[in-house]
């Protein structure tokens, strides 16, 4: 079954079934495919995420670049909207990134997010990324709209 088949009320059952526990690489996010993270934990408003930094997703220091770390946020954020199972369709209207400390090549991080509010026409997420031991990298924050694009 194809994510555009599930019946309203059984997304979150389905996310879970297909992704919780598992590295992600089939979703319908093909940025979100090629970060190759695992889908640690998903509930109604949250998600969490870890993933490995490679090679190709590191400035000339070796540290994860901030375009990527705006990614690795943005998908987490996409995340929580599916797990509010709505039959709305969302895309960002802002993304706000915070940078605090570093994360090398090699390192894992692991990513949670949750909605704050969920409106009538705008949903507002926050998210913040840790380093195994627990450290804070980075937090962001997104309003997203609903919008009348369908699913490619």
């Amino acid at each position: 079954m194809g994510y555009k088949d599930i019946p309203k009320g059984k997304v979150m059952q389905w996310v879970k079934d297909t992704y919780e526990g598992k590295e992600v690489t089939d979703s319908r996010s093909p940025a979100g495919n090629w970060l190759k993270f695992t889908l640690e934990h998903i509930e109604k408003g949250s998600a969490t995420l870890t993933m490995e930094v490679r090679e190709e997703m590191t400035n000339p220091y070796g540290n994860i670049h901030g375009g990527m770390m705006s990614l690795v946020i943005d998908e987490a954020i996409g995340w929580a909207i599916v797990s509010l199972d709505t039959e709305m369709h969302y895309t960002s209207l802002t993304l706000n990134v915070d940078f605090l400390y570093a994360i090398s090549v090699g390192q894992r991080l692991r990513v949670d997010s949750k909605v704050m509010r969920s409106g009538k026409k705008i949903i507002n997420v926050e998210c913040h990324v840790y380093d195994m031991e627990g450290k804070i990298l980075a937090r962001g924050g997104s309003n997203l709209i609903v919008t009348g694009m369908a699913f490619v």
